[in-house]
């Protein structure tokens, strides 16, 4: 179905690239007139109001949206306050880095923008992609599974690492690697003797984070990764590393194919 002509649309602004992500997915990318910056790239036509968690009341109130929808990161909560007392609508999502909690928030961005066939189809296409690399993976079962370590950019210099119950180690986990991080939840900062335990087999890196340290080599040469030696590089795009949205079947059919790739005939 396509997208409501922007004269008559109600006007949305939404905060987190998994929100923004499903929005467009939902065929209202028009209505988005307001987006964080993590979010900008998925919504080039909006304007950019910030980091997530230094929204401006002004700036929002100031684009004439009706609705906000924003991930739990969103912020301050002075600011989402002060939205709800001048009348827009804000609501909030977990943005819980597990396959029933995208599929919810999916259908709930659906309903609050009027959207529920489309979220329909998107959902059910979630489902099958994930239900095919099921399929694909299921005779490893316990076989050969690469020890991922997942790697991306925090502020200029800074490097972090991926531990449990966070959206890459669900990715890992349904794309049939093992998180080579373990023993600690969210995100911590790389060091060297973290890659020596860890032994990673591959490092999965944000495209951008590739890019700024100066490709593949570069980051053979930072002092944290030099002291490993015989991995390879697998890259995906940054908003995977946040949140998961819709495109969370693709991401993990990307990584299945990176990981556990198919021999020639074996189709």
């Amino acid at each position: 179905m396509a997208a409501e002509p922007p004269s008559t649309a109600r006007k949305l602004a939404t905060v987190g690239p998994a929100i923004t992500e499903t929005v467009v997915a939902l065929g209202a990318g028009a209505q988005v007139v307001g987006v964080d910056d993590s979010s900008a790239p998925l919504a080039p036509g909006a304007r950019k109001l910030g980091y997530q968690r230094v929204l401006s009341a002004e700036g929002l109130l100031s684009l004439g949206a009706s609705l906000l929808l924003a991930s739990k990161e969103a912020g301050p909560p002075t600011v989402l306050e002060q939205l709800r007392q001048s009348g827009m609508e804000v609501v909030i999502f977990a943005n819980e880095p597990t396959v029933e909690a995208t599929r919810h928030q999916l259908q709930e961005v659906a309903r609050r923008i009027g959207r529920e066939e489309q979220g329909r189809a998107l959902s059910q296409a979630l489902d099958e992609e994930l239900a095919r690399v099921a399929s694909r993976l299921a005779p490893l079962d316990g076989g050969k599974r690469p020890k991922v370590l997942a790697i991306h950019a925090r502020g200029a210099g800074a490097l972090m690492v991926s531990g449990q119950h966070t959206a890459v180690d669900t990715l890992l986990r349904l794309s049939g690697g093992v998180n080579a991080i373990q023993g600690f939840e969210g995100h911590k900062a790389l060091t060297a003797e973290a890659v020596v335990e860890a032994a990673p087999d591959i490092l999965l890196v944000p495209v951008s984070t590739v890019k700024t340290v100066g490709g593949v080599e570069g980051l053979a040469r930072l002092p944290a990764l030099a002291m490993r030696k015989n991995w390879r590089v697998v890259t995906l795009e940054d908003g995977h590393f946040m949140a998961l949205g819709p495109g969370m079947g693709q991401a993990v059919t990307r990584l299945a194919d990176a990981f556990h790739p198919v021999q020639p005939g074996a189709r």
